[in-house]
């Protein structure tokens, strides 16, 4: 049995962007043009397709550049850490980081920050 953390309705429109809408060579995450924080090389976006059937809240923090991990500048993360142990330590009860094989953005590194609902 597979365990999802989206509601069905919510996880049939990502099953569908996934599969019809994502465009070949375009980063979902690169495309997000409105930001809820920006930082000098992250910024912090709305998830669209939440993990509602926990979150009351679901955002994600992005890396400005189109990069993955390992590839990440020392000032990138730094900043990253200090982010980590003030802004997200205040407004989120968790932030979690999928494994390469569960990553659905794999090419560009992401965090997904959760407050959870009551």
């Amino acid at each position: 049995m597979i365990y999802h953390l989206r509601t069905p309705k919510t996880f049939r429109k990502y099953k569908k962007f996934m599969a019809e809408e994502l465009l070949p060579g375009v980063c979902s995450l690169c495309t997000k043009d409105k930001s809820i924080k920006k930082f000098k090389h992250w910024r912090i976006v709305e998830n669209r397709f939440p993990y509602d059937l926990i979150a009351k809240t679901h955002h994600i923090i992005i890396s400005s550049r189109h990069v993955v991990y390992d590839k990440l500048n020392k000032a990138e993360k730094k900043e990253l850490d200090l982010i980590k142990s003030t802004y997200i330590q205040i407004k989120y009860q968790m932030f979690m980081e999928a494994t390469k094989k569960r990553q659905s953005v794999p090419e560009h590194f992401h965090i997904h920050l959760i407050v959870f609902k009551d």
